[in-house]
C-alpha cells in the first residue's frame, strides 16, 4: 500500500501547530520502499508557512511543498491529490495530530476488512467534559451511525472511489460532509483503532459552549442550504481560517 497525505495549510504559522504536525509526521514508523509520500499545499501566506515548509523537506523524507493559488481548504485538498500517487489518499487537518508513531499500520488494520475508506478516532487537546462529550458524539454516532467524517478525523480513502465522486467538493466549508455523503453512497467508513489529537484552540479563543453553539447554528443553516460562502464567513469571522478573504 501506498500512502499519499495532503496538508492544506495557510497562515499556519500564526497557530503555532504546524511544528507539532510535521514532528508528529517525522516520528511516524514507516515502511520503507518510498510507501508514503507527504504533500504540502500552502497558499499565499503572510506568516511565512510556504518558506518553513520549504525548509522543513531537509528534516522530513518524502515532503513535497506545492506553492498554490487555491481560495479554500477543498481547492488545496484536490491540487494536493492531483499531484500524489499513493493508492490510499489521507486527507491531513492542519490542527490535529495523527496517533502517535503508528499511523500508516492502523490504515493498513482498517482497510484490511475490505472497507474502501475511513478515519481515526477522536478528541481535544483540552481536557473538557463538552469537548469529551463532542468527540464521543463524533466518533460514534456521526460516523458510525450517519456515515459522516469531519476533515478533523483525517479521513483517508481509496483513490479509485475518490476519484469516481470527483474528489473533494469545492466549498467554503461543509466539504467534508458532502464528500461523506458521496462516499457513503458506495461504502460505509471504518473507524481506526488509534486516536487523533485535534486542536481545540477555536473552542478556548471563543469559549468553549459559545463556539459550540456557532457550530450547531452552522449545521442548521446548512440543512437549509444556506450558501456555504455566508455560513463560513459567519464561522471564521474574519479571521482567515480555511478561506482567504
Amino acid at each position: 500500500m501506498r500512502l499519499s497525505i495532503i496538508l492544506p495549510c495557510l497562515n499556519e504559522i500564526r497557530h503555532g501547530y504546524l511544528d507539532c504536525i510535521l514532528a508528529n509526521l517525522v516520528a511516524q514508523s514507516i515502511p520503507q520502499n518510498n510507501q508514503v509520500e507527504i504533500i504540502a499545499v500552502v497558499s499565499a501566506s503572510e506568516d511565512g508557512t510556504d518558506v518553513f515548509l520549504e525548509e522543513y523537506t531537509a528534516k522530513l523524507v518524502g515532503l513535497q511543498v506545492v506553492r498554490s493559488l487555491a481560495k479554500n481548504r477543498a481547492q488545496r485538498l484536490n491540487e494536493g491529490i492531483a499531484v500524489s500517487t499513493g493508492e490510499i489518499v489521507l486527507l491531513h487537518h492542519p490542527a490535529t495530530l495523527l496517533p502517535e508513531g503508528i499511523a500508516f499500520q492502523l490504515i493498513e488494520e482498517a482497510l484490511g476488512s475490505g472497507t474502501r475508506w475511513g478515519a481515526f478516532r477522536h478528541s481535544f487537546d483540552f481536557s473538557h467534559g463538552l469537548l469529551r462529550f463532542t468527540s464521543w458524539y463524533s466518533d460514534h454516532v456521526r460516523v458510525q451511525q450517519k456515515g459522516i467524517v469531519y476533515l478533523d478525523h483525517c479521513p483517508f480513502i481509496d483513490r479509485q472511489l475518490l476519484a469516481k465522486i470527483g474528489n473533494v467538493p469545492d466549498l467554503d466549508i461543509f466539504e467534508d460532509t458532502v464528500l461523506s455523503d458521496r462516499l457513503g453512497k458506495f461504502a460505509k467508513p471504518v473507524l481506526a483503532q488509534g486516536k487523533i489529537i485535534t486542536s481545540a484552540r477555536r473552542f478556548r479563543q471563543r469559549g468553549i459552549y459559545r463556539h459550540a453553539m456557532l457550530n450547531q447554528l452552522l449545521k442548521i443553516c446548512y440543512h437549509f442550504n444556506i450558501d456555504p460562502r455566508s455560513l463560513n464567513r459567519l464561522y471564521e469571522q474574519k479571521a482567515s481560517i480555511n478561506v482567504k478573504y
